[in-house]
């Protein structure tokens, strides 16, 4: 299937209906964070809310295309997080060829910024905040989280802990010197230098915020480079995990959020980070519980 055809599937993905606020749910649209009409988000309020953990999306596309609203990144996870109380969160950011991937990670920063800022006016907790990004959003996050000087830049706090879910370039520099897919190329350019600048590896010092990395075993180079990236983290003493699933690139997003073991999983990841969290997540329907 040639990246076209990838590019329309997607992209027809994104005119399905976008879940709609409940009736318990408010919702924040457009939040900005920057002069671009890219530099937005969106914020999902449970009702109640008081001291609440904050969880980030962002979104994945390429580099080039995407969306806050898209169905396989909402969905699921409002259904199941901010029913249970907590503030979901999901940005958009500036797009290729507009701006580079390093540009797109300063985005997040300044995302996550913002979050810090105003998340005591929707009664959040940043200090009880972690990021999940998915396939370019989880190169972005990677690079972000392991790249010190950026997070001094935008001046933010570390967070929680962030959620790596399915890129193939933790490790750029070894993914663009083999075969490859061409919108790597249209990404990411021709020049070694710019790679190891962007590759989330090459920054990797023992300070990093805790990661907990997902990769498809469906995919090629996937867990390839997630294996080195989380051995690379545990040589320098920083703490990681990795989860390899036999999903498909999209279900490795789409199905967090669904009851299912999956989700469990990271919910007993998240569990671990802080007690509030854990309490949260403890009042789970008990009778219903995972399935495979």
């Amino acid at each position: 299937m040639t990246f076209k055809i990838v590019l329309t599937v997607f992209l027809f993905s994104l005119i399905k209906p976008v879940l709609a606020a409940e009736d318990d749910i408010k919702m924040i649209r457009d939040l900005a964070y920057g002069n671009s009409p890219l530099q937005t988000m969106d914020v999902y309020l449970p009702a109640n809310a008081k001291d609440t953990p904050i969880l980030l999306l962002i979104h994945g596309g390429a580099w080039q295309f995407g969306d806050k609203r898209s169905t396989g990144l909402i969905k699921n996870k409002v259904n199941r997080w901010v029913k249970k109380g907590f503030i979901l969160v999901s940005t958009n950011y500036r797009l290729v060829p507009e701006v580079d991937p390093i540009t797109q990670a300063k985005d997040i920063a300044a995302a996550i910024h913002t979050i810090q800022t105003q998340a005591e006016q929707w009664h959040g907790d940043a200090d009880k905040m972690m990021v999940l990004g998915h396939s370019a959003g989880a190169h972005l996050l990677a690079l972000l989280t392991s790249h010190e000087t950026l997070m001094q830049e935008a001046n933010i706090r570390p967070w929680l802990a962030s959620f790596v879910i399915d890129s193939q370039v933790l490790d750029l520099v070894a993914l663009m010197q083999q075969k490859h897919v061409e919108f790597y190329d249209k990404a990411f350019g021709k020049q070694e230098h710019y790679w190891q600048q962007a590759s989330p590896i090459n920054h990797v010092d023992g300070d990093e915020i805790p990661m907990f990395v997902v990769c498809s075993l469906q995919r090629e180079y996937a867990c390839d480079s997630s294996a080195r990236f989380v051995n690379t983290l545990h040589q320098v003493g920083s703490q990681a995990e990795l989860l390899q699933l036999d999903l498909t690139h999209d279900e490795t997003l789409e199905d967090i959020g669904l009851n299912n073991t999956y989700t469990q999983t990271i919910e007993n990841y998240m569990s671990a980070l802080h007690p509030q969290i854990k309490n949260r997540l403890m009042h789970s329907d008990k009778k219903n519980p995972p399935t495979p």
